[in-house]
């Protein structure tokens, strides 16, 4: 049995936009916020942006926040839409919110503009993301043309690293930045009819040479080739967690593994014959994952397709972290799931759980001990919660960046001093 499951937080792109040959409006396009801070279980929020703030050389007010963001030094770069829908990407720091990119900028080496963006990456002060614009394209081109680019946070020029024009790739999806090191995921081919799913894994320094370390002949273990790569991924200290896809379906992964610096190919974390820790047969899916370099944080789906939390590095060290046992704190009742984002980061998982049907919250887990951040009911910045979502190296020390949904249908990106 397949799971298909749509994230609340919904991927937009695609998005057709006026576009300006000009790149006036990223420069001058920055908006001081004024910080504002609230306190709720002990955490104290900072809102980075939400759908009544002003869109830096946009059109109106965020109007939809994609689940495609990074937070590293107190910085914070994500993907937002105005009130036309135009995508962006945008930046934050100390109270100054900026423009990466956006519809009005200039694609290095061309004389059009940017139309989609895919995902983003922060280290130190570089941003890296992937992006498209019209063109012939072909292959698994979404947008026409597409690539992978870099630029200074909040300042300096856009620097194409790779695109569909510079080599033989035709896709540029998901992206992890550190020390100047990019991995990225894409290709030539689609695997199937989704734009988030890649045939190969590749990484890439500042100088633009992509080296492919794995694609659909990379054997796997346990037997098999990999038939695809899901667009998140994380690289930590040179080794790189990725999932393999299940063809043609959205938030189901077949497998989670790592490629290390020894040599010896994929490790499996956990796959479809894995036993799931602390219940009965084999995982049947999963629904993400996230690690701090050591440990992987997990969510697998059991034999019965319920999505709980765990934690390991292969098959036989995999440990429960949160499952129906567990007491969600603050409550009498247990988890019935776990949500799919999460974020793992210096031991601190940081999860969304439900329980009793549709009561949700966001929470931490670190060393066994489990904590709220986040539930629905509670008041933040003057509006009532209805749910609340981290993602995939969106912890960064004690700082964690999530997108809150509000009771009265807006919604705002947060940085949350745990």
């Amino acid at each position: 049995m397949v799971y298909m499951f749509q994230y609340p937080e919904m991927k937009v792109t695609d998005r057709k936009a006026q576009r300006y040959p000009t790149r006036i409006a990223e420069f001058l396009g920055v908006v001081a916020l004024l910080v504002s801070a609230w306190s709720a279980n002990g955490q104290t929020f900072t809102r980075i942006a939400d759908t009544q703030t002003a869109v830096p050389g946009g059109t109106g007010t965020f109007t939809v926040f994609a689940d495609a963001r990074a937070i590293g030094g107190g910085k914070v770069a994500f993907i937002g839409y105005d009130a036309a829908l135009a995508p962006g990407i945008y930046s934050y720091q100390g109270g100054l919110l900026g423009v990466v990119a956006d519809t009005h900028t200039s694609v290095p080496g061309t004389a059009d503009t940017f139309s989609d963006f895919f995902d983003v990456a922060i280290d130190g002060a570089l941003v890296a993301f992937t992006g498209g614009w019209p063109g012939p394209g072909g292959g698994c081109s979404f947008s026409g043309n597409e690539g992978l680019f870099l630029r200074r946070f909040q300042a300096g020029l856009i620097r194409a690293v790779a695109t569909t024009l510079s080599t033989d790739k035709k896709c540029f999806e998901g992206v992890d930045l550190e020390r100047g090191i990019m991995a990225v995921t894409g290709g030539v081919n689609p695997v199937d009819n989704f734009h988030n799913h890649a045939e190969s894994v590749m990484m890439a320094k500042q100088t633009g040479r992509l080296r492919v370390i794995l694609d659909t002949m990379t054997p796997k273990p346990g037997g098999g080739t990999f038939v695809g790569y899901d667009q998140d991924l994380s690289l930590r200290r040179g080794n790189v967690l990725f999932s393999e896809i299940i063809p043609n379906t959205f938030g189901a992964l077949a497998g989670i593994y790592t490629m290390l610096n020894d040599g010896l190919g994929p490790h499996l974390v956990a796959d479809g014959n894995t036993p799931v820790p602390g219940g009965s047969g084999d995982f049947n899916n999963f629904a993400g994952a996230d690690w701090d370099g050591g440990e992987i944080a997990l969510v697998g789906r059991n034999s019965a397709n319920q999505p709980f939390l765990y934690a390991g590095t292969s098959p036989e060290d995999l440990r429960v972290v949160a499952d129906s046992s567990t007491v969600v704190p603050g409550e009498t009742a247990t988890f019935d799931g776990i949500g799919n984002p999460l974020a793992y980061e210096g031991g601190v998982i940081v999860f969304e759980g439900f329980w009793l049907g549709s009561h949700t919250g966001l929470f931490t887990a670190e060393g066994g001990a489990l904590q709220a951040i986040l539930k629905q009911g509670d008041t933040l910045d003057g509006r009532t919660v209805n749910d609340a979502f981290c993602r995939q190296g969106n912890k960064d020390g004690n700082q964690l960046l999530i997108l809150v949904l509000f009771q009265d249908n807006t919604r705002g990106l947060y940085m949350v001093d745990l």
